[in-house]
């Protein structure tokens, strides 16, 4: 899959314009109703000798266009988005910049602009989907347009698992209450964490738990303070690396007071130097709450029981 920063990369020199199925949308996290939406692009595509293409955009356009909103907190960062687009199939993913300027684009500026990458034959959108300035264009003024335009529009409806939509805003308040083994039925796959090994105060081995400490951007969703029964990847050249059994604590060290909050994963059976890798931490199931203890012997042996009680997760879910 080629991946574009720029619509206009779409038209090439002296060629004719190729036969495009578009498909549109901000796809954080690249969840279920995401991956329906940009398959059944692909499956058209394919039928009418096409090219699947799917236009995102940098920054998520919530961060331009509602200012008055918190900070947006991401699911995937731009490379994770690509990969897994293009595992669906995708022929290009175009991550269009999304800036004031473009923020002001009206519906039409907006179609016409895509209409000029190329012959599109299909928009595949979700069926709430809005764009152009102030929100003027949506699923009806786009099919009234592709009656002029020659383009056909297929609205997909909300997905709903569990009697409720399927949206990134509903993941992240599941990973927010630590809920990652549900936030990983809606994504099809683990919620996972990727950063680089920092030094920390080495209390993990002094505990004889040593941990590896993550540095996280803080613009990624974060689960809940808690124990997690992990899988953690170690990237020892980039691109390569195989999951490892882990348990993973997030929270603020409430028996030392520390007050700021940490990622720090445990790596059972494994004893080699992580300092300024980066690893991949993939969430499992919430082991327990964090919690003060009464010093270091107690939390040497609930430690014991947390990797004993990750060993059983691991078990039950396939992953030992």
């Amino acid at each position: 899959m080629d991946v574009l920063r720029d619509l206009k990369e779409l038209v090439l020199p002296n060629s004719t314009k190729p036969k495009l199925v578009l498909t549109i949308g901000a796809f954080d996290g690249v969840h279920i109703a995401h991956r329906a939406l940009i398959s059944g692009a692909v499956m058209s595509a394919r039928e009418q000798n096409a090219q699947a293409v799917v236009l995102s955009f940098d920054p998520h356009p919530d961060t331009v266009v509602r200012l008055d909103h918190p900070p947006m907190i991401y699911m995937t960062d731009l490379e994770d988005k690509a990969h897994l687009i293009s595992e669906i199939g995708a022929d290009k993913l175009i991550i269009h910049s999304f800036t004031p300027e473009f923020a002001r684009f009206t519906a039409q500026d907006f179609l016409e602009m895509v209409l000029q990458t190329g012959e599109v034959i299909e928009i595949h959108v979700g069926e709430d989907f809005v764009f152009g300035y102030k929100a003027q264009g949506n699923v009806a003024w786009l099919r009234q347009a592709g009656h002029r335009h020659g383009f056909q529009v297929r609205a997909l409806a909300p997905l709903e698992v569990d009697n409720a939509v399927v949206s990134s805003t509903r993941i992240r308040q599941m990973l927010s209450t630590g809920a990652v083994d549900s936030a990983a039925r809606l994504l099809n796959r683990l919620y996972s964490l990727k950063g680089q090994v920092v030094h920390g105060n080495r209390r993990g081995h002094l505990i004889g738990f040593p941990t590896a400490n993550l540095t996280i951007p803080g613009s990624f969703a974060i689960p809940g303070n808690g124990v997690y029964a992990t899988l953690t990847t170690i990237y020892e050249v980039e691109g390569e690396g195989k999951p490892r059994l882990s348990v993973t604590n997030i929270g603020v060290r409430p028996t030392f007071d520390s007050g700021e909050r940490n990622i720090e994963t445990f790596i059972l059976d494994y004893s080699g130097d992580l300092y300024e890798k980066t690893v991949r931490v993939e969430f499992i199931q919430k082991l327990r709450d964090e919690r003060k203890f009464s010093g270091i012997e107690a939390i040497r042996e609930q430690l014991g029981h947390d990797v004993e009680n990750a060993r059983l997760v691991f078990g039950e879910t396939g992953y030992d």
